[in-house]
């Protein structure tokens, strides 16, 4: 039987200790509709695990950060590589990087409210704040690269395409799987905090909202907490494909 390793164990702690605070802040402001003890908001997620609008939600939300986070992962690998190797394009984006990384995420969602429908205004706004952080970990893998190898390539007159495919792309593996791990967990933040003002016809988002609505407040601490639950498979499943692929060149 294999012990548990004491990292596990801290995190394990540290999350009991979370629960029992929780608990005892909920007895002593004894309103739920201020604070609901953490055995209502289980439940509540537990019932709505079984309604077939939140599954629909939930794949609704999950839809639109993995569409967004595909054309951002295309066209940060795209750009950073051609950046990373053209010096012109990289000082060109500086200030265009710099406005997405600075530009307040509440008023991006309010402006694309303006010029899009919903579904397009969720999509945008992601595309927006989460592309400078692939970009940036493009870029920083293409700057890493070891310059002998690229000039060995060069004189052995390796076609640019053969190259990109067999060295650079393989050599931009470790940071890239870091970008991802952050941009992902970050695309699934900026699209339902989207949907909460957007409302598109269903989303977590979208969720969050109605039960806002109806001031239930165990409804935003269940969606709350499946939130966590879903950000949390999808860290430990990178935090898997970091192990593997993360040391690699």
């Amino acid at each position: 039987m294999s012990s548990i390793s004491p990292r596990r164990l801290r995190i394990a702690g540290a999350s009991l200790l979370l629960l029992l605070a929780w608990a005892l802040a909920a007895r002593i402001v004894d309103r739920e509709i201020i604070l609901p003890t953490p055995g209502a908001a289980v439940g509540y997620a537990a019932a709505l695990l079984g309604r077939a609008d939140a599954w629909s939600a939930i794949a609704s939300t999950l839809g639109r950060v993995l569409l967004s986070f595909a054309m951002n992962i295309v066209v940060s690998v795209i750009l950073g590589v051609a950046a990373g190797f053209r010096r012109r394009l990289e000082d060109a984006l500086v200030p265009v990087v710099a406005v997405m990384k600075s530009v307040p995420t509440m008023g991006v969602i309010l402006l694309s409210l303006i010029w899009f429908d919903s579904e397009t205004a969720v999509l945008f706004v992601c595309t927006l704040i989460v592309f400078p952080v692939l970009y940036s970990a493009v870029l920083s893998g293409v700057h890493h690269i070891d310059s002998s190898l690229m000039e060995m390539h060069r004189v052995f007159r390796i076609g640019r395409s053969k190259m990109l495919r067999r060295f650079v792309l393989p050599s931009l593996r470790p940071h890239l799987v870091a970008g991802l791990s952050a941009g992902l967990g970050l695309s699934m933040k900026v699209i339902i905090a989207a949907e909460v003002l957007a409302q598109p016809g269903s989303g977590i988002g979208t969720m969050f909202q109605v039960e806002r609505a109806r001031l239930n407040t165990v409804g935003v601490f269940a969606w709350s907490l499946l939130v966590i639950l879903i950000t949390a498979g999808v860290d430990y499943a990178f935090a898997r494909l970091r192990r593997r692929y993360g040391s690699r060149g």
